[in-house]
């Protein structure tokens, strides 16, 4: 809820109109409704004042507040730099439909008709799922993971995917031998993202986690890096997948 309100073109008008049949200065009201002048004055000229006050000013002029009131606008949501670097890792890419999600127990039933793509678009909270990325040629991978706060992780390498080069064909995350066998499915609704860097040669970064590590939360600076590095590479491959989380 709003702490302040503004008097709208028209909710304004309305408010002038009823004023003019009191008959009574600006400072007349203010003592009536026992209200400071600056806030009788700022109210008849759309500034924003308390809600209560707002509020007292439309039952002495009887009107009801919320015709008189501005709809509220909607806040711009401010793009955060990390945001802004993993868009610009993005469009180095391209979509692809050679890696997602697997719901672990449609995965262990095995039944049901085939669909058009193995991997699912959405998934609730509480699932457990595991990644499949499916290359056609060998090479290292490095596999970030964009969640519905906007933290980016690395997956691979970790303790959950320590075998970094991949060879042909598919490979699930968690690998084997890791502490658990599925991720589960956690946090807020919304959108989260999933970026594969495949490289020939093994990534140069100075953040790059170790195979027996936790899954390392990339900041500002490690993406700069990342930009930089792909930059730099003769041969590399960046596909990225999305879908929706859901209650």
């Amino acid at each position: 809820m709003e702490r302040t309100l503004v008097a709208s073109l028209e909710g304004i008008n309305l408010a002038k109109k009823a004023f003019k049949s009191k008959r009574m200065t600006q400072t007349d009201f203010a003592i009536e409704v026992q209200l400071g002048y600056t806030t009788v004055s700022n109210f008849f000229n759309q500034k924003p004042i308390y809600r209560t006050n707002f509020q007292e000013i439309c039952v002495f002029l009887r009107l009801e507040w919320q015709d008189i009131a501005a709809s509220p606008e909607p806040e711009t949501p401010q793009i955060t730099l990390v945001e802004e670097l993993w868009n610009r890792i993005i469009q180095l890419g391209s979509h692809s439909e050679q890696m997602g999600l697997i719901l672990v127990e449609e995965k262990t039933l095995g039944w049901g008709k085939d669909k058009p793509s193995r991997y699912v678009k959405s998934v609730r909270i509480g699932n457990y799922i595991q990644f499949e990325v499916d290359f056609q040629t060998p090479g290292y991978l490095l596999l970030l993971q964009k969640d519905t706060a906007g933290e980016i992780w690395c997956f691979c390498p970790s303790c959950f995917a320590p075998q970094q080069h991949l060879e042909n064909g598919k490979t699930s995350l968690p690998q084997e031998n890791s502490p658990i066998a599925s991720f589960p499915i956690e946090g807020e609704p919304g959108q989260e993202q999933i970026l594969a860097v495949v490289t020939k040669d093994l990534p140069t970064l100075n953040w790059l986690p170790q195979g027996s590590d936790e899954p390392l939360q990339l900041d500002e600076n490690s993406l700069t890096e990342l930009i930089e590095y792909v930059g730099k590479c003769e041969e590399y491959q960046v596909l990225y997948t999305d879908y929706t989380v859901i209650d």
